[in-house]
């Protein structure tokens, strides 16, 4: 049995809940990434692996291992679905909250950056 196997970020609520369920319902074994998850998904195919994306240096401890366990698998395809980003702060640049700024920015920049490289690292025949 070949697998494809899916990893999402963003996994409670919305539209990464959405992929998840939309892809476990087709058969994807999917991962799910976040602070999260949502009760929607759950299953033999389904794992999550509670990860703070705002944590650029704890992103790889924790997703390496769920990582390598998939890369055992029988894989047919692997898919990075880079789904979680905020949308905040918002406003004028001199109310700007710069601790939220931050915490954006390595949602939104640094931590699909950091797991696109482990993806690649952990799925090297996935690249062509």
């Amino acid at each position: 049995m070949d697998v494809h196997a899916v990893i999402v970020t963003g996994v409670s609520r919305g539209l990464g809940e959405a992929l998840g369920v939309a892809l476990l319902a087709r058969a994807a074994t999917v991962l799910g990434l976040g602070r999260s998850s949502s009760g929607r998904l759950g299953g033999e195919r389904y794992r999550f692996v509670r990860c703070d994306l705002t944590d650029a240096g704890g992103i790889e401890r924790a997703v390496a291992p769920a990582l390598a366990e998939l890369a055992s698998l029988p894989l047919r395809a692997a898919t990075l679905i880079n789904n979680a980003a905020v949308a905040t702060p918002l406003g004028v640049t001199v109310s700007v909250d710069v601790d939220a700024a931050q915490a954006a920015f390595a949602t939104n920049v640094i931590a699909p950056l950091a797991l696109t490289a482990l993806f690649i690292r952990s799925f090297p025949e996935a690249i062509e």
